[in-house]
């Protein structure tokens, strides 16, 4: 039966997030990575015609994909496959630490379209 992905908890994460997964993603080799200086200059760029001004604060709604066991074709440790949502419809996919997923806000079911209200401008 398929994953109704609308029904898993989506999480907050703050630019800081995004950087420090990607890094935990490069220190583990882990698949799937960011091309970070290309990502945010476009975010960055989407954002600011959003009329956002402080990058830094702006929130970006992720949510689990799978739990992923494998790195470079072998057997690794688990960790979780996520998707990260950007302004215009910008969705990354990444591999993240388990215990460092787990650490980031849930959104709130009720409060989804509020937290995600910066892709809908």
């Amino acid at each position: 039966m398929p994953i109704n992905f609308s029904e898993l908890p989506m999480r907050k994460l703050l630019w800081e997030d995004v950087e420090l997964i990607n890094q935990l993603a490069e220190k583990n080799n882990y698949n799937r990575q960011i091309d970070l200086p290309k990502l945010k200059k476009d975010v960055k760029k989407h954002v600011k015609s959003m009329g956002y001004e402080n990058f830094d604060e702006v929130i970006f709604a992720a949510k689990e994909l799978m739990v992923h066991k494998h790195k470079s074709g072998e057997e690794c440790e688990p960790h979780m496959r996520i998707g990260i949502w950007f302004p215009d419809n910008i969705l990354v996919t990444v591999d993240c630490d388990i215990h460092l997923w787990e650490s980031f806000e849930r959104i709130k079911p009720d409060t989804v379209s509020e937290a995600l209200s910066m892709r809908v401008h």
